[in-house]
């Protein structure tokens, strides 16, 4: 459809909910108001109550790896990963999607025991993306600063075009998500003795990285091709403040609240798992996210691991916290298009900016999306086989339900 209008929505702006009407033309957004346009002057949809939002806009996933290799040694075609992956996530609610492709992670790519080159799988991905596609797909190069030998090959990938944002994550025990004591105790866990485990610390502690002059280089050539940074897994305030003065823009999944605190008061949009709100903590015992957001210092979600985690986390936010409805999805859409720079034209329902949009409705209080529409375009339509109810439109405490 060209044109087209969204009848009897709950429309969520960048700060409020209001009841109405959207029109696209072009697969831009033309005209948000609480008159109702007319059936039959344009095609429309009728929302019948029903919440819309912006698209969600996830930039960090690890999904594609596991869907190019979901055992290890099972290889999938990259291009069939590609598309099939595509058609989940247009279900969870994603209109962009910013592909997490590990680097120099000889650990992950060693358990993966992938057939595929790392170069194989980025080229493949880079032109799938700039074809037709469903969502608006980017790359987010993860690269692991013990991999030295793969420094040069990440420097090529940026200067091809193929990187839209940069991490740079670091997994040598003693700091990080690996904390010395953490890493005995799994490792005890796993088998090793005390000996062992103190052996394979020291070797891993040992192995050379990328750091000083060479991981400046990086950081500024992204920075060159206006590529946002984020560093990972940030432990302590000083290594944020030392990120930060590299030129790092995000900190993503800070393991400490101090940590996350610092990033925020240096101006640093701070990410962290919306798994962690979904399953009420952290996997190994780390940040928060909930109370983080909370306290606001984080004020981005991502999927990391989980897709549909999102979409749950902004309703559990709405409905359990009381965090007003735009304020929660703001986490998921607005704030990481602000953080990979392409809120210009994506993240929000304004005038002006490209109709990514999700119709979302709450039976039982879940929520699921009915139409999600990228560019203007319905990628995914779904309705459940039971008779719908119509979702009753009222006001409480300032926020429509």
């Amino acid at each position: 459809m060209n044109a087209f209008v969204i009848n009897h929505a709950k429309i969520v702006t960048p700060t409020a909910t209001i009841i109405g009407s959207l029109r696209v033309e072009e697969g831009i957004i033309t005209g948000i108001g609480e008159e109702y346009y007319e059936a039959g002057t344009l095609p429309h949809i009728d929302a019948r109550g029903a919440i819309l939002m912006p698209g969600i806009i996830d930039i960090h996933t690890d999904a594609l790896d596991m869907e190019i290799v979901p055992r290890p040694g099972a290889d999938i075609p990259i291009v069939i990963a590609f598309r099939e992956l595509e058609r989940k996530m247009s279900g969870c609610g994603f209109t962009t999607v910013f592909h997490s492709l590990h680097l120099g992670y000889e650990v992950a790519e060693g358990q993966s025991r992938s057939k595929y080159s790392r170069k194989e799988v980025f080229e493949t991905v880079h032109r799938a993306a700039a074809g037709p596609t469903l969502l608006n797909n980017k790359i987010h190069l993860r690269f692991e600063l013990t991999g030295v030998a793969a420094y040069e090959e990440c420097l090529e990938f940026i200067k091809k075009g193929y990187v839209s944002l940069l991490s740079v994550m670091d997994h040598t025990p003693g700091q990080g998500q690996f904390g010395k004591e953490n890493f005995r105790r799994v490792r005890l866990r796993d088998g090793r003795t005390e000996e062992q485990a103190e052996e394979e610390f020291r070797m891993l502690m040992s192995r050379p990285r990328i750091e000083g002059v060479r991981l400046k280089e990086l950081i500024d050539l992204a920075r060159e091709n206006n590529i946002p940074v984020a560093s990972h897994d940030d432990d302590t305030p000083e290594k944020v403040g030392l990120m930060h003065s590299l030129g790092v823009d995000i900190c993503e999944f800070p393991i400490t609240a101090e940590t996350a605190q610092h990033a925020t008061k240096l101006g640093m949009r701070v990410a962290g798992g919306a798994s962690n709100i979904l399953r009420g903590g952290s996997l190994s015992g780390n940040l928060n996210i909930k109370e983080a957001v909370r306290q606001g210092v984080v004020d981005t979600l991502c999927s990391d691991y989980y897709p549909p985690a999102i979409l749950h986390s902004i309703f559990r936010l709405h409905q359990e916290e009381r965090m007003p409805l735009a304020e929660a999805v703001r986490l998921a859409t607005l704030n990481p298009a602000r953080a990979a720079g392409i809120d210009h034209y994506t993240g929000s329902i304004e005038v002006g900016k490209q109709a990514d949009l999700l119709i979302v409705k709450l039976p039982g209080g879940l929520p699921m999306i009915t139409h999600t529409i990228v560019g203007g375009q319905i990628v995914c339509q779904a309705r459940l086989t039971a008779a719908e109810t119509e979702v009753p439109i009222k006001k409480t405490n300032g926020e429509y339900a």
